[in-house]
C-alpha cells in the first residue's frame, strides 16, 4: 500500500513538473513573440509615417463598441477585448490607426483567443451612414432567396452585388455613397469586412493577424478607400441630420396624438 501511494505521489509530482515546464516555456515563447511584434510594429509605423502608442491608452475598445466586431465590449459579461500594437497618425487630415484586437471565446468547456489586425479611421469632416460590408456567402444567398434577410444590391453593378453583402438602415444614402467608382474599386481590390458609422470607419480580416508586409498593403488600400468615401461627406451629414430631426418630429407628433386620444 505504501509503495502504491509513493508511486502515485511520484507520478503526480512528475506531472506537475511537466505542466510547470510547459507553462514556463509557453510564457517565455509568448513574451518573445510579443517583443518581436512590438519591434515589427515600430518599424512598420516608421515606414507608414505612424507613431506607436501605448496599449489601452486610447480606450479604443469602448470607443468602437458600436461596431459588430466590438459588440462583446457592450456586455459586462464578455468585455474581455484587448487592443495592442497600436499605430496612429494622420493621412490627408484624417486620423488613422492600425492595431491588433484580441478577445476570448468561451464555449463553457474550452476557450480560445481570436486576434485580427484592424484599420480605424476617424474624421469629423466626413460622414458615413451606418453600414456593414462583408463577402457574400452561399448562406446569405439562401436567406435572401427565402426572404429572411436581404442586402443592398446595385443593378448597374451585378459583380459587386454578387461578391458583397451590404446592409444599412439608410439605403438611399448608401446608394449615393457607394458610387460606381467606389464599387469598381472594391470589386477590383476586394477588402475584407468593412463597417462605417458617422465619423468612423473600420476594416479587418476576421481572425487574421497581418504580417508587416501584408499590413503595409492593407493600410494603404484602406487609406485609398477613405479618400473615396470622404467625397461629399458634409452634404450627406446634413441630409442625415434633417432625416433624423424629421423622424423625431414624427415620433413626437405621434405621441401627442396618442396622448390626446
Amino acid at each position: 500500500m505504501i509503495l502504491l501511494v509513493s508511486d502515485a505521489l511520484i507520478a503526480l509530482l512528475a506531472t506537475s513538473v511537466v505542466a510547470s515546464s510547459v507553462f514556463v516555456t509557453l510564457r517565455a515563447w509568448k513574451g518573445r513573440w510579443e517583443k518581436r511584434k512590438q519591434i515589427e510594429t515600430g518599424l512598420l509605423g516608421r515606414e507608414l509615417g505612424l507613431s506607436a502608442v501605448p496599449d489601452h491608452s486610447l480606450g479604443l475598445t469602448r470607443q468602437l463598441q458600436a461596431f459588430d466586431l466590438f459588440a462583446r465590449e457592450r456586455s459586462s459579461w464578455f468585455r474581455n477585448g484587448r487592443v495592442t500594437n497600436i499605430l496612429r497618425g494622420q493621412v490627408n487630415g484624417t486620423d488613422m490607426y492600425l492595431f491588433d484586437y484580441t478577445y476570448v471565446v468561451s464555449t463553457g468547456k474550452s476557450s480560445h483567443r481570436v486576434t485580427q489586425t484592424v484599420f480605424f479611421a476617424n474624421d469629423k469632416d466626413w460622414y458615413l451612414p451606418d453600414f456593414r460590408l462583408k463577402p457574400e456567402t452561399w448562406w446569405h444567398k439562401i436567406l435572401a432567396a427565402i426572404g429572411w434577410e436581404s442586402d443592398i444590391n446595385f443593378s448597374e453593378s451585378p459583380e459587386f452585388s454578387e461578391k458583397f453583402r451590404l446592409t444599412s438602415e439608410f439605403e438611399e444614402l448608401i446608394r449615393k455613397q457607394f458610387t460606381p467608382d467606389l464599387q469598381a474599386f472594391l470589386t477590383e481590390r476586394p477588402p475584407t469586412h468593412i463597417e462605417g458609422s458617422n465619423y468612423y470607419l473600420i476594416a479587418y480580416k476576421p481572425n487574421k493577424v497581418l504580417s508587416p508586409e501584408d499590413a503595409r498593403g492593407f493600410f494603404k488600400h484602406c487609406c485609398d478607400l477613405v479618400v473615396m468615401l470622404k467625397k461629399d461627406g458634409k452634404t450627406e451629414l446634413l441630409d442625415l441630420a434633417e432625416m433624423k430631426n424629421s423622424a423625431k418630429s414624427e415620433v413626437g407628433s405621434s405621441k401627442v396624438l396618442q396622448h390626446r386620444k
